[in-house]
């Protein structure tokens, strides 16, 4: 996945004041719906535009690595750019 396709869905949401990430659900007649995923408010679909995954923090959204590692069993090793855990020098 290349890093600057817009690949997260994002609204403006009126009860978080923000734009938000938002997800997919579907409402009591099994019908497709756009919710908030801060707080799980309803969207018009309109409102849906698509972000790439670097303009996530511009909206208040960070990157959390794993402990450990990207999940590779040689992460940190000096393999993947990231130095082990404890290797601050």
């Amino acid at each position: 996945m290349d890093a600057s396709e817009p690949t997260f869905p994002v609204m403006r949401c009126a009860i978080c004041e923000r734009d938000v990430l938002c997800h997919v659900d579907v409402d009591d007649r099994d019908r497709e719906i756009i919710r908030c995923v801060e707080c799980a408010a309803l969207a018009e679909p309109a409102a849906v535009r698509w972000v790439a995954l670097g303009d996530l923090e511009q909206i208040g959204y960070g990157f959390v690595l794993p402990e450990g590692g990207c999940g590779r069993p040689d992460c940190g090793g000096g393999r993947c750019g990231r130095s082990a855990p404890g290797d601050e020098s």
